[in-house]
């Protein structure tokens, strides 16, 4: 896509006075996106159609960069907690095909996810877990006199520059992504990705780096983005348990009680609320002969801002003919995707042989659902 100046205007133009302050920019003929000297570029291959004519099924993406369980559709529209910025002078399209200057203001910042303490495809050391996000922001949205073109990002650890690096609008996804050098007439948040490309560079974007943004009038800002060490003051939700969702929803035991725990988390099953969600549990324990014994229960909740992240449910016990008694209350709570906490409260007046269970238990998550790890 060529955007070509007024050849009697070729203007010469300086950041306003409310971002950048720097030495004027010369806008050339076209925006400027070169990429570095020697990168590689694919040859074109004529193909006939291909042979797989079925669909995929769900699998987690072997070239993630965060945990699956971390993000879901919309992305943010407000940088919070830590945040690094730096102002971008953009190439901006006028509708005459013109084109002048319109600075963006690139603000990176991390979002707290899981993290089990186990060795991940992006974190190879078992660290504390983040999902990176970008967003690019206009001094106005309703600006329709000159539209910018949305900048180029690239990555560099140390003194290695990897080149383009992948950033979508939608996260956990394979191979989606935001294009660079298409007009942009909306304030965006992009999170950082890995290619799905064997033999492509995989970056841990746990670690440190430097995000150098290029809006397309030949010069650049670079972002320094420092190794993600989160503490409970400055990301107090690194430390706090998940969100109960589908990533809850697993067969979870305790080998020292010899107890399994099976928990589901269902959308939509109320017409009126289609939002809501309600946690199901049932628990295989025994009774005081040493025989199986079946404590169950479910609530339901409205997802808020955040998540929910404990719930309070009143369990029943199974007797003859499936029939149920209450038993009490149980607090559930998701301590990390390896780890969920439940707080027992029984009533006073059980009957004789029914089981007691009091205080505090963790059980092991055992297996995971198909297409949902949680990590």
């Amino acid at each position: 896509m060529k955007h070509k100046l007024n050849p009697a205007l070729m203007l010469v133009l300086a950041a306003t006075s409310g971002g950048l302050a720097a030495a004027p920019v010369q806008l050339t003929a076209q925006p400027d996106y070169r990429v570095p000297a020697g990168a590689a570029r694919a040859a074109p291959v004529a193909k006939a159609a291909g042979t797989v004519g079925s669909v995929g099924t769900p699998m987690v993406n072997a070239y993630r960069s965060y945990p699956p369980s971390c993000a879901a559709y919309p992305l943010p529209d407000k940088p919070v907690g830590t945040t690094w910025s730096a102002t971008v002078p953009a190439y901006a399209v006028t509708p005459s095909g013109g084109g002048t200057l319109e600075n963006l203001v690139v603000t990176v910042w991390r979002v707290p996810c899981s993290s089990s303490g186990r060795p991940t495809p992006y974190g190879t050391t078992g660290g504390h877990n983040a999902i990176t996000l970008v967003r690019a922001d206009r001094a106005d949205d309703a600006v329709t006199a000159a539209i910018p073109l949305r900048p180029r990002f690239m990555i560099t650890k140390g003194t290695t520059e990897f080149g383009v690096i992948r950033v979508a609008q939608e996260p956990n996804t394979v191979v989606s992504e935001a294009a660079y050098a298409v007009q942009m007439p909306r304030s965006e948040t992009f999170v950082l990705e890995n290619y799905a490309i064997a033999g492509a560079a995989q970056h841990d974007f746990n670690a440190a780096f430097k995000l150098n943004v290029l809006g397309g009038t030949g010069t650049s800002v670079d972002i320094t983005v420092p190794a993600y060490e989160p503490t409970e003051a400055t990301y107090p939700d690194a430390f706090a348990p998940l969100p109960l969702d589908g990533y809850a929803a697993a067969q979870w035991y305790n080998p020292e009680r010899n107890e399994g725990l099976i928990v589901q988390v269902a959308e939509g099953y109320d017409v009126a609320n289609p939002r809501r969600r309600q946690v199901v549990v049932d628990l295989l324990t025994k009774d005081g002969n040493e025989q199986p014994f079946w404590i169950v229960g479910s609530a339901a909740f409205d997802p808020v801002a955040g998540g929910v992240r404990a719930l309070d449910i009143p369990v029943s016990y199974l007797t003859t003919g499936n029939a149920t008694l209450d038993w009490g209350r149980i607090h559930v709570s998701l301590h990390d995707c390896t780890r969920m906490d439940v707080e027992f409260t029984p009533n006073q007046t059980l009957a004789a042989g029914v089981p007691v269970i009091t205080g505090t238990i963790s059980y092991t998550r055992l297996l995971s659902a198909n297409g949902m790890l949680c990590e």
